[in-house]
């Protein structure tokens, strides 16, 4: 990150807590039938929890591996940590700069045989970085790669 990008950065998080913190009064109040209190997040734990990091997701096994489509597998979906969040600059996009593999045993299912277990690798994010360029989601499994999930090894460094 350059050094203006990150000087912007910094004033718009001083600016956003120089704020005045704002009373749940003065928000909407919840209708009349509920019960339930309005809670606030405070600036500083919405940022802190918006901001581009790595977190669990689940993914489509079909997604990651488009070739395999005469097959259905079980689970259809597994959890992955990906790259995800805000950067606090339209011009840049939560991205990977470290990626690892991860193989899991699912069950593969094709009409007319015998389910059987098949192991398949998948990228996780390791860590993640705001950066220029194109949004990773852009990208084939959204790692920055073209090469897909087996060969994330290239992938390390991100862009």
């Amino acid at each position: 990150m350059s050094a203006m990008r990150l000087f912007t950065c910094v004033l718009q998080l001083l600016a956003g807590l120089s704020l005045p913190a704002a009373s749940p009064q003065q928000w909407d109040t919840p209708p009349e039938n509920s019960t339930a209190e309005v809670e606030v997040l405070p600036f500083q734990e919405v940022w802190g929890r918006s901001f581009c990091r790595s977190l669990e997701k689940l993914v489509d096994v079909s997604t990651e591996y488009p070739g395999e489509v005469e097959h259905m597998f079980s689970p259809s979906c597994v959890s992955l940590k990906r790259c995800t969040g805000c950067c606090g600059d339209e011009n840049l996009h939560c991205v990977p700069v470290e990626t690892t593999n991860v193989t899991m045993q699912l069950l593969k299912i094709k009409s007319g045989e015998q389910p059987s277990y098949m192991e398949l690798a998948f990228t996780e994010h390791v860590q993640c970085e705001c950066r220029y360029g194109i949004p990773a989601s852009h990208h084939r499994h959204g790692t920055g790669c073209d090469q897909g999930p087996r060969h994330s090894r290239a992938c390390r460094g991100g862009y």
